[in-house]
C-alpha cells in the first residue's frame, strides 16, 4: 500500500536586524576637536546605515567633558538608559580611552550591559566584550589608558606651573566683588561701584567687627555677592583673605590630588605657591592690607591662643605633647597641662597632670631663678619630657639636661568601713497602693526629728508619686487598732504580717501570712500640700471644742483661705483650736459624706455642724442624727 506525505510550505526566516549605536568623545572643547567629533558621527551614522543587518539607533557625543568620570557625560548616561530600555543591541566606539579612562567605571559599565545582552565593541583594540578573552583585554588596556590619563594630567600641570612662574595664566575667577577680569588686558579693572563695598567690608574688618556682622550689615545695604546671593561669614571670609584686593595674585593656593577622582585639596605646603605682586590696580592700600593682616594674626590668637609651654612639653609615655585646659573650681580660675592622648578617641595614658603654676615652678627652679620668667624660659628650655614615675627632665638649647624628681606620694590611712544604716522593723514590708513602689524611711526636719515612711517613687529621677507619708510611731498604733492589740508586739507582728499597703487615701490593707486581709480605713492629709479654695458653705458651720466659739475665714498672701477659732481674736479668751484649710476642710467633708469630690450642694442637705477638736480631728454631725468623727 503506498504510503502519502503532506509536504508543508516553508517561509523563509528574516532574522531581526541588530539596533547598532555609536559614542565618542573629546576632552575638550576647541575646534580642532569639535571636527573631529563631527567626523566620527557622520563616520558612524554611515558605517551602521549602509549594513543590512543592522538599525541605526543613533550616535551619542560628549564634546569639551573628560573621560574619567561617567557622572558629568550627559550623551554616555543617556545612551545608558536607552540601552536599559531595550532600545540599543550593539555599541561601537573608537577606543577604550574614547569610553572611559578610568578602569573601575569602564569595566562596571561593560559588565552591566553584558548582562543586558548588548555588546560593547573598540575598533582601534579589535575587542568585542562579549568574547571570551574580551574581559581580560579590556583589564589591561582600560588600566593603560587610565596610566595615560595620568601621565597627560601631570604633563599638564607641569606646563600650567611653568607658566605660573612667568605670570601667564589668566584668572580663574572672572568676576569678584569689586574687580572685573579684562582677558584682553589679562589683568582685574576695578568696578568703581562694586570697589567701595568692598572698601567698607575691610574697614568692618579692621574695626573688629565679626565675619557675621559684617555679612548682615552687607546684606541690610543691599549688597550682594557677584552670583546675586546673600553674604554668608564663610562668603566675607573668602573676600578678607583674598589678596587680589591689595593687588596681588597667590598662584596655586589649591591642586587636584588625583587627576581620576578630580579630587580638589588646599596646598599646605605639599606644591610650590606663586606671589605675584602689583598685578593690577589695589583696591586697598599696603596700610590697610597690613592692618587687615594684623587683625588676622589678632583673632587666629584669640581662637588657638598659645602659652609659654605649649609645643615644649612633652610625654615620655605615649610621645604626645601636653596640652592646656582652664577651668573654675569654688569661683576660682585655674590651668592645667596634661597629655594630649588623655582626650583623643581611641588612646589613653596614664602620665601626671600638672598644674601650671606648679610648672611654672619646677621651671624657675631647673633655670636658678628667683621666679618663672617667660622670656628666659622660652630662649634657654627646649624641651620638657615627662618621665613615667612623674618626674621632669629639662632640655635646654645649650646640651644642658637638668631633672626635678617627683616626690613621693604620701601614704593615706585606710578609710573607716562605712557605717550601715541599722535594719528596721519595716524594711520591705510597706508598699505604695497608687504606684507599687516600696516605702522607704527617712527622718524628717521637724523639731522632733521623727522617723517616717515614704514612697521610694518620689526621690526617683522622672518618677513622681503624691501618696501620703506615714510616721513610723502612727503605723504602730494603727497595726495595734487593726489587730486588737493593746501594745505594739515586734514578734508579733513578724510572725504574723507578710506585707502592708497603704492606699492613696491614706487606708491601710494589712495581709496576713494566713491570707486573710485586715483594714484600717481612715483619711489622711497631705500636709504640705496647698491648694486655693473658697467655700462659703463652712461658715457657721464649724465649732470650736475647746471654747464653744464659730470658726471664721481668713487669706494667707491673698491666695489661700483658712479656717480659725474666732475665740482667738477675743479679749480674755484663751482657745486652743486648731486652724484648719479650706482645702482640708472640703477632702475631709467629702470622704465623711462617702464622695470623690466635695459638692457644696449635698454638704448643705446633708451635715448639721462640724466641731473642731482640740487634737485637730473634725467630729461631723449629720441631720439624721449621726455623728462620726475623722480623726488626724
Amino acid at each position: 500500500m503506498r504510503k502519502i506525505s503532506k509536504i508543508e510550505p516553508k517561509l523563509p526566516v528574516i532574522q531581526a536586524r541588530k539596533k547598532v549605536a555609536a559614542y565618542a568623545r573629546v576632552s575638550r572643547d576647541t575646534e580642532r576637536l569639535m571636527h573631529s567629533v563631527s567626523a566620527q558621527v557622520s563616520y558612524y551614522s554611515a558605517l551602521i546605515q549602509k549594513n543590512p543587518e543592522w538599525e541605526y539607533a543613533g550616535v551619542y557625543a560628549d564634546m569639551g567633558i573628560s573621560g574619567t568620570d561617567t557622572a558629568k557625560r550627559g550623551e554616555f548616561l543617556r545612551m545608558l538608559a536607552d540601552c536599559e530600555e531595550g532600545k540599543i543591541d550593539i555599541i561601537l566606539t573608537k577606543s577604550i580611552s574614547r569610553f572611559a579612562r578610568n578602569t573601575v567605571d569602564l569595566l562596571e559599565t561593560v559588565r552591566h550591559l553584558k548582562n543586558l545582552g548588548i555588546e560593547v565593541r573598540f575598533e582601534k583594540e579589535h575587542i568585542h566584550s562579549l568574547s571570551e578573552d574580551g574581559e581580560l583585554m579590556l583589564t589591561l588596556l582600560a588600566s593603560f589608558a587610565q596610566e595615560e590619563s595620568r601621565s597627560i594630567s601631570e604633563n599638564v600641570k607641569w606646563g600650567v606651573r611653568k607658566r605660573f612662574q612667568s605670570g601667564e595664566i589668566g584668572a580663574a575667577n572672572k568676576h569678584i566683588l569689586g574687580y572685573r577680569y579684562d582677558d584682553e588686558l589679562k589683568k582685574y579693572v576695578i568696578i568703581p561701584e562694586e570697589a567701595e563695598a568692598a572698601r567698607w567690608m575691610f574697614q568692618m574688618y579692621i574695626d573688629g567687627v565679626s565675619l557675621r556682622e559684617i555679612a548682615e550689615s552687607m546684606n541690610k545695604a543691599g549688597i550682594r555677592t557677584t552670583l546675586g546671593n546673600d553674604f554668608q561669614e564663610a562668603s566675607v571670609r573668602q573676600l578678607i583673605f583674598n589678596e587680589v584686593y591689595a593687588g596681588d595674585i597667590r598662584r596655586q593656593k589649591c591642586y587636584m590630588a588625583d587627576p581620576i577622582t578630580k579630587t580638589k585639596v588646599k596646598n599646605c605646603g605639599e606644591l610650590p605657591q606663586y606671589y605675584m605682586a602689583d598685578c593690577h590696580e589695589a583696591i586697598i592700600d599696603r596700610e590697610t592690607y597690613a592692618k587687615v593682616q594684623a587683625e588676622m594674626e589678632r583673632r587666629a590668637a584669640m581662637v588657638n591662643p598659645t602659652y609659654p609651654f605649649t609645643g615644649k612639653v612633652k610625654c615620655g609615655i605615649c610621645g604626645q605633647n601636653f596640652t592646656r585646659r582652664k577651668g573654675t573650681t569654688k569661683g576660682k580660675e585655674y590651668a592645667s597641662w596634661f597629655c594630649r592622648a588623655k582626650k583623643e578617641v581611641g588612646m589613653s595614658c596614664i602620665s601626671p597632670n600638672y598644674s601650671e603654676k606648679k610648672l611654672m615652678e619646677i621651671c624657675a627652679e631647673l633655670m636658678g631663678t628667683g621666679g618663672f620668667d617667660e622670656a628666659a624660659f622660652e630662649n634657654s628650655v627646649r624641651l620638657i619630657m615627662v618621665l613615667p614615675d612623674g618626674s621632669l627632665e629639662a632640655q635646654f638649647f645649650d646640651g644642658e639636661t637638668k631633672r626635678w624628681e617627683m616626690p613621693p606620694k604620701p601614704v593615706k590611712p585606710p578609710k573607716a568601713p562605712a557605717r550601715k544604716r541599722p535594719a528596721n522593723l519595716f524594711d520591705g514590708k510597706i508598699f505604695c497602693g497608687k504606684c507599687g513602689r516600696r516605702f522607704g524611711r527617712a527622718v524628717s526636719e521637724s523639731r522632733d526629728r521623727h522617723l517616717y515612711w515614704y514612697c521610694r517613687a518620689k526621690s526617683t529621677h522622672g518618677v513622681t508619686c503624691d501618696s501620703v507619708n506615714y510616721p513610723d510611731s502612727e503605723i504602730r498604733e494603727i497595726f495595734c487598732k487593726a489587730m486588737g492589740l493593746e501594745t505594739f508586739d515586734e514578734d508579733f507582728f513578724t510572725e504574723t504580717l507578710e506585707r502592708m499597703v497603704v492606699q492613696a487615701n491614706g487606708s491601710i490593707d494589712f495581709y496576713l501570712k494566713d491570707g486573710t486581709v485586715r483594714t484600717y480605713k481612715t483619711f489622711k492629709l497631705r500636709g504640705n500640700k496647698h491648694e486655693t479654695t473658697f467655700t462659703e458653705e463652712f461658715t457657721g458651720k464649724i465649732r470650736c471644742a475647746s471654747c464653744g466659739n464659730l470658726y471664721h475665714r481668713y487669706s494667707c498672701y491673698g491666695k489661700y483661705v483658712y479656717w480659725r477659732c474666732s475665740g482667738k481674736s477675743k479679749v480674755r479668751t484663751q482657745c486652743g483650736g486648731r486652724d484648719f484649710q479650706d482645702s482640708d476642710i472640703r477632702k475631709v467633708s467629702a470622704y465623711m459624706m462617702g464622695m470623690e469630690e466635695f459638692e457644696a450642694e449635698a454638704f448643705k442637705g446633708t451635715v448639721d455642724h462640724i466641731t473642731a477638736l482640740e487634737d485637730g480631728s473634725l467630729e461631723f454631725h449629720f441631720y439624721d442624727g449621726r455623728a462620726e468623727r475623722w480623726q488626724r
